[in-house]
């Protein structure tokens, strides 16, 4: 093999042709040989002629490349057309100036979901400076076409919960968060009602997107009726959103439109149950519903009686003048309820409330009872631990009483601190030890056998000296403390104050014979000074002990 100028090469072969090699700097020359002349004198004969040969050769793979690259311009990949295609389109979008211009764009027949974003964000920025208004295109075919791109999934099926081609919240629910937030300020109150609404019931928990509809919503002059309310506070609770400004607006819009509601306790009962889950402590509008469902008790439900009692129960609220309600509420049975379950969390709530009967109490321990639970599959953490505390409320209110919870409910609930939660109960334990540095006067996460879990237990004496806890066993001279840590997500909004099972859980620590040292977030701040914290500490237990 010969190689000349690193640009040909010769190589011995049975013919001569030109091969086109990986490396366009280099070509390949095959050519055939006389065996009896032997190599020798072939290279003679190549020393003669080379100048001529060499050009042409030179020239032929120079040849055959540049037919080589007209091929390839006659006929590029299909990735190349698909990139000179979006870039024309990506051209057409930035050099449109007027809503036809623009939406021209739309009649290619192929446009991808960027090109639709993009052109639809155009239209909202020029909608947003009153360049165009959305009645200008929102019937257009061309951008209807635009909102069916953009409303495509990635299964099989379409959305089929947004319908109305004007609706812009099809486009709303499934474009991107920050995009889609631009757009909100063009719709109308219904429109982001219906977006908040798909939002819920896609699952999907976009912050930028529902910052801006809270935003949006509360700045609306017009009033919002309780249906609308309804579904956004709904929705709030299910997004696990609740957006205090927002929350008020709402509550101070169903004071007024409550009254005019004559024949749907159902509207009520929704807002009712989400201000519940919400853990919404608006006393004005809890007190005006239940007002409400007493003046119209001819309409209300069982349900609806008990779902007030639960929502009650969970703010520890008993709204003023409302004995009528739970007068009627106390006479419901289980069998008006749709399912054990829910029986089980009325009776929870009477008992929150410090209102439930005895019969309430031992219907809910009884081996029957339990049976109907279990019919629906294991009985889940929380309800078992709803009726450990009911049973421990029982045994200690009525000792002689012999229904009692059976054992294997209680045995394994686990009982363990989030993770915001435990980082506050570190704090606190961090700051005890300042004020009780032995482990013999100190006992941490104390679980209570009554499903719940204290922070801390630990002994004083009159003067508040630490005593070993071993000493503080029947003495009535020592005051035992427990320690119940309250962090934000123990304490209502709005109001801010414990929610109804952790003072009832206090009130059975209580019953047991310790002081409940109550230490809540908006008082105990991890942030603050050691110094200061124990400072606090002390003073709550000396007024704890020495109550004035």
């Amino acid at each position: 093999m010969l190689k000349f100028n690193g640009l040909i090469v010769w190589r011995l072969g049975t013919r001569a042709i030109i091969r086109k090699y990986s490396n366009p700097s280099a070509s390949v020359i095959t050519e055939k040989f006389d065996a009896a002349k032997g190599v020798s004198e072939k290279s003679d004969n190549l020393s003669t002629t080379e100048g001529r040969e060499n050009a042409g050769l030179v020239a032929a793979a120079f040849a055959s490349l540049h037919i080589s690259e007209s091929d390839d311009n006659k006929k590029p990949s299909p990735k190349s057309v698909k990139q000179n295609r979006n870039q024309i389109l990506d051209s057409q979008i930035l050099k449109a100036t007027d809503l036809n211009s623009l939406l021209l764009v739309a009649e290619n027949p192929v446009v991808s979901r960027r090109h639709a974003l993009k052109m639809v964000s155009i239209l909202s920025e020029w909608s947003s400076s009153h360049k165009v208004k959305l009645s200008d295109f929102e019937r257009d075919p061309r951008f209807l076409k635009l909102c069916r791109i953009l409303a495509r999934t990635t299964s099989t099926q379409a959305m089929t919960s947004i319908t109305m081609a004007e609706d812009l919240s099809t486009v709303l629910g499934i474009t991107g968060d920050d995009e889609a937030a631009r757009l909100i300020t063009n719709l109308s109150l219904s429109q982001m009602i219906k977006v908040m609404k798909a939002l819920h019931q896609k699952g999907r928990r976009s912050t930028p997107l529902l910052r801006a509809l809270s935003n949006n919503i509360t700045n609306q002059s017009e009033p919002i009726d309780l249906k609308k309310s309804a579904d956004l506070l709904f929705s709030m609770a299910s997004l696990n959103f609740p957006d205090p400004v927002l929350m008020d607006r709402l509550c101070n819009d169903i004071i007024d439109t409550l009254p005019s509601n004559t024949e749907k306790p159902a509207v009520v009962n929704s807002i009712l149950v989400s201000l519940g889950l919400l853990k919404y402590r608006h006393e004005a509008t809890l007190s005006a519903i239940a007002t409400w469902m007493q003046s119209h008790k001819s309409i209300c439900r069982a349900s609806d009686l008990a779902s007030a009692v639960i929502t009650f129960g969970t703010l520890d609220f008993v709204p003023p003048s409302s004995d009528a309600l739970f007068e009627a509420a106390l006479t419901l049975k289980e069998e008006e309820m749709t399912k054990p379950s829910s029986w089980l969390d009325l009776v929870f709530s009477f008992l929150t409330l410090n209102m439930a009967e005895k019969d309430h109490l031992i219907s809910t321990l009884r081996p029957e009872f339990i049976d109907k639970l279990l019919s629906a599959g294991e009985i889940p953490i929380p309800a078992r631990r709803k009726l450990m505390a009911i049973d421990a409320y029982t045994n200690l209110k009525y000792p002689k009483e012999s229904v009692r919870l059976a054992e294997d409910i209680s045995v394994g609930v686990p009982i363990v601190y989030t993770k915001e939660k435990a980082l506050y109960v570190q704090s606190i334990m961090d700051t005890f030890k300042t004020l009780v540095s032995a482990e013999a006067f100190l006992k941490r996460e104390c679980n209570s056998g009554m499903g719940f879990i204290h922070d801390a237990e630990f002994a004083v004496d009159s003067n508040c000296h630490p005593v070993p806890l071993e000493k503080a066993v029947n003495n009535e001279s020592v005051h035992r403390i427990a320690v119940q840590g309250l962090d934000y997500h123990d304490m209502t909004r709005k109001v801010v104050s414990p929610l109804g099972a952790n003072q009832l859980y206090a009130r059975l620590l209580e019953m047991k014979g310790f002081k409940v040292l109550q230490l809540p977030y908006t008082e105990f701040s991890p942030k603050e000074k050691l110094v200061d914290r124990a400072k606090y500490i002390e003073k709550k237990l000396r007024g704890l002990v020495k109550p004035t």
